[in-house]
């Protein structure tokens, strides 16, 4: 079963949702995320994984987070998340930061990478050439004083907790994106497809899937699937 202390650290903001963003020469970047606890965290259960899509010249973040804790889950969360760019005169990084508060939970995520090559991304709006990080390292904090729950079966109250966090560039999943979707609910839409094809389902307190038109629906197809996710192979039917 899904940990109760999981899924609450992420703030989750429909209007960013409905929103989304959208342009004809819109292209993606997609990393792949894997988390670390820390051992000095109390009471403190997160994901193991998951995804995040930023659009390739900055922009509001979608957050899909995953773990394989009890069976394959997802959870799609809107976050408050950015993505952007710190530089000065001898430094270049990429940043995803986000700041989550949930009733009593509060939340933070930063990672930052150097944007240490170039890629070359092709979509509706034309060819283009990026310069990204190939990574990015950051760390979660989040805390909880459970004023409002009061503590659990077993006597254990409050969360504190940390978990390193490594974000990989997925080239291809990136080229995919970029390829194939013009809005981000679409790009994101394509991910929360590959998630279920490889035997995920939605966790307890998920956002439901992103609306799409039936045109972008029709773009998802088998071919943009990879064989493998997280090291993992596609669900048997």
């Amino acid at each position: 079963m899904p940990s109760p202390h999981r899924f609450p650290t992420l703030l989750l903001a429909a209007l960013l949702w409905v929103m989304g963003i959208s342009g004809a020469a819109a292209q993606w970047l997609v990393y792949e995320l894997r988390f670390t606890p820390e051992e000095e965290s109390v009471n403190f259960s997160f994901y193991t994984g998951g995804y995040v899509v930023v659009p390739a010249e900055g922009g509001a973040a979608t957050v899909l987070l995953t773990t394989e804790d009890g069976g394959r889950f997802y959870a799609v969360a809107e976050s408050s998340g950015k993505f952007f760019m710190a530089a000065n005169a001898s430094v270049r990084k990429a940043v995803f930061a986000a700041a989550a508060l949930t009733g009593t939970s509060q939340s933070f995520y930063t990672a930052s990478g150097h944007m240490n090559r170039s890629l070359l991304l092709s979509g509706n709006g034309g060819t283009r050439s990026w310069r990204v990080a190939e990574s990015l390292t950051g760390r979660l904090m989040t805390a909880d004083d459970e004023s409002f729950t009061g503590p659990s079966a077993d006597g254990s109250l409050g969360v504190v907790g940390s978990a390193l966090m490594l974000g990989t560039l997925r080239e291809d999943l990136t080229a995919n994106a970029s390829a194939a979707f013009t809005t981000q609910n679409a790009a994101t839409a394509y991910l929360i497809e590959l998630l279920e094809k490889y035997g995920y389902v939605p966790d307890v307190g998920s956002l439901p899937a992103p609306l799409i038109s039936s045109d972008e629906a029709a773009m998802i197809d088998a071919s943009l699937f990879p064989v493998e996710i997280h090291g993992q192979g596609p669900a048997q039917d």
